[in-house]
């Protein structure tokens, strides 16, 4: 698999092999700790620490028999309960490596495709400087190999390098209308019904990640997104005075 920076969808081959921490869950309490303190170790969660040392004590009564009679109903409690609380983890774990995955891999990019990157409004309002000659070379755009060649070498494709202009303003999930939330990255009218109505039935969203979960949207989706919107503070309820009557 590519390590480019520009590579913007995680295959899945690279989820697959990033959940194998949930094969120790999967064989039974006495081995879940091991995955969940895994999570814990990489990702520094509370919450799956918590999970591990819950799981570790109680596949340890088990092993003992301290239950009598009711061991085994309660290992298969606990055997289905670490799987509902590692599926319920995962998502968030696959998010935090591919960020971090981003992040890396942007931070090492070759300096040519940053500067391809450059919208091209700014290198227009830039100031004409020499000849006239001079201007209408640095003014001449790259010859279509050359720039398929500069794609091929980050891992991009051509059309990626016509993408230089960025929206204005990103869009507030918070307050946006179906249409708007419907053109955000990754969206679509159907995922945005679903966010207008998990955010009038919530009362509004408190992240840009709440919202992309409820909108059903991958990992990476997410992190695509944050690009592109923004999520305001959420709306207070109205306060209600009641009227004190004396008896």
């Amino acid at each position: 698999m590519s390590t480019s920076s520009r590579e913007a969808v995680p295959t899945w081959g690279w989820m697959l092999g990033v959940s194998s921490w949930l094969v120790p869950v999967f064989f039974g309490p006495g081995f879940a700790w091991i995955g969940f303190f895994i999570v814990g170790a990489v990702s520094r969660r509370g919450v799956a620490y918590v999970a591990g040392l819950a799981s570790g004590i109680l596949g340890f009564t088990i092993g003992v028999e301290v239950w009598g009679g009711f061991t085994d109903i309660v290992a298969a409690v606990v055997h289905l309960a670490g799987i509902v609380v590692a599926l319920a983890l995962n998502p968030a774990w696959l998010r935090t490596l591919w960020e971090r995955r981003v992040a890396r891999t942007d931070k090492n990019r070759p300096a040519a495709w940053r500067r391809a990157e450059e919208p091209a409004a700014t290198a227009s309002a830039r100031p004409a400087r020499g000849s006239r000659r001079s201007s209408k070379r640095a003014s001449k755009p790259a010859p279509p190999q050359e720039s398929n060649r500069l794609a091929e070498s980050v891992g991009a494709t051509s059309a990626d390098l016509l993408q230089t202009s960025e929206p204005a303003e990103p869009v507030d999930v918070q307050t946006a209308s179906t249409d708007e939330i419907a053109d955000l990255p990754g969206m679509n009218r159907t995922k945005a019904r679903r966010a207008v109505r998990a955010r009038t039935k919530q009362g509004g969203f408190v992240s840009v990640e709440q919202f992309g979960e409820a909108a059903g949207l991958q990992p990476h989706e997410i992190v695509r997104l944050r690009s592109a919107a923004t999520c305001s503070p959420r709306p207070r309820g109205e306060r209600r005075f009641g009227r004190r009557v004396d008896l």
